[in-house]
């Protein structure tokens, strides 16, 4: 101690002087720890989002990209010593099913008022950041080649065609928050039992069952495969991008809220909370529809492009709390039956 003190007494007020406007001269967030984002939406929109925090708020940030399901088991699996800050862009029923498990924090961010009520758990766990529906996607080029001029399909029941074997290409429940969303919206239009009735006979159509939400829209725009099970703003980002699809609505859509959410006892707790308050804010929001094609919770963030309003899609009435409640006996179901 007293040779450091001594050193420090030699340095002189010169050169304490230096060290200080070095440290000054600094950026905020190179004195703190980054903030951690655990994001689902895609990795070029989460890049920008962190450039844009970063310049709005002087704190720097890091993302990892996973699916909703990687989210929920790396989270879990670091429960003891949390690497992540913030989830992002994960759906209610995974966030609840966290909720539960003890692994969020609870933040209830001065922005929640910005949210429509529904759409923010009352808890303070979570907070919705946007509304996605879901729909079918047609490879306009490779329908031409097999089908000609034959109508595209228009119902879920249409899928169930023998004519569509090994043309469909889905994601799966059991790491995709697409997938879930999915399965559960069928139990929603249908009733459970005929809802697995349903799957059981699209399966037969099913070629493939992909780990992430993402992965069916993009198999289909490179002409992999015939038909895909997406989410809309999916199939809205490769439509921007001049790939041959052709986005379908059917009636009973089922959709879901990306949210956002703490994690417990993460690194950095202050630069989680400063990035939810941010994040929920119309510009960082505006930016996200701009670039990801999702819908807004906010009434001042205009349609993504090439969207239908959601008042002309008949949308499933999806209940959070069953699909919550029963997500892991339902994914635990599926696996047993179409795990491929």
């Amino acid at each position: 101690m007293r040779y450091r003190n001594a050193a420090w007494g030699r340095l002189g007020s010169a050169g304490c002087l230096a060290l200080l406007a070095i440290f000054l001269a600094t950026p905020v967030w190179a004195q703190s720890k980054p903030v951690m984002v655990y994001g689902v939406i895609h990795e070029y929109t989460l890049a920008r989002l962190m450039q844009k925090f970063e310049r709005d708020t002087g704190t720097k940030a890091d993302f990892i990209r996973l699916s909703a399901g990687e989210v929920a088991t790396r989270v879990l699996a670091e429960r003891q010593a949390p690497k992540g800050d913030v989830i992002f862009g994960i759906s209610r029923a995974i966030q609840e099913s966290m909720k539960t498990q003890g692994l969020l924090e609870a933040y209830k961010s001065s922005r929640r008022a910005e949210v429509p009520s529904r759409y923010v758990d009352p808890d303070g766990y979570w907070t919705g950041s946007a509304l996605t529906v879901q729909g079918i996607a047609v490879n306009t080029e490779r329908w031409k080649k097999e089908f000609g001029n034959a109508p595209m399909p228009k119902t879920w029941e249409d899928l169930l065609d023998p004519k569509y074997k090994d043309l469909i290409v889905a994601p799966s429940p059991l790491s995709s928050g697409t997938g879930f969303t999915f399965i559960v919206g069928q139990f929603f239009r249908l009733g459970e039992e005929k809802g697995w009735e349903y799957l059981k006979a699209l399966d037969r159509n099913v070629r493939f069952y992909t780990p992430s939400g993402i992965a069916p829209t993009r198999m289909v725009a490179a002409g992999e495969f015939l038909i895909a099970i997406t989410f809309a703003h999916d199939a809205l980002k490769a439509i921007s991008a001049g790939y041959p699809i052709a986005l379908i609505h059917p009636a009973g859509v089922s959709w879901d809220i990306g949210s956002v959410s703490l994690i417990k006892n993460g690194p950095n707790p202050a630069g989680g909370k400063k990035f939810i308050d941010w994040v929920l804010g119309r510009d960082p929001i505006q930016l996200i529809v701009d670039l990801n094609f999702e819908g807004s919770l906010r009434s001042d963030v205009s349609l993504p492009l090439g969207a239908t309003p959601l008042d002309k899609i008949d949308l499933v009435d999806y209940k959070l709390d069953w699909a919550a409640q029963n997500r892991q006996r339902v994914l635990k179901q599926w696996g047993e039956l179409f795990k491929k």
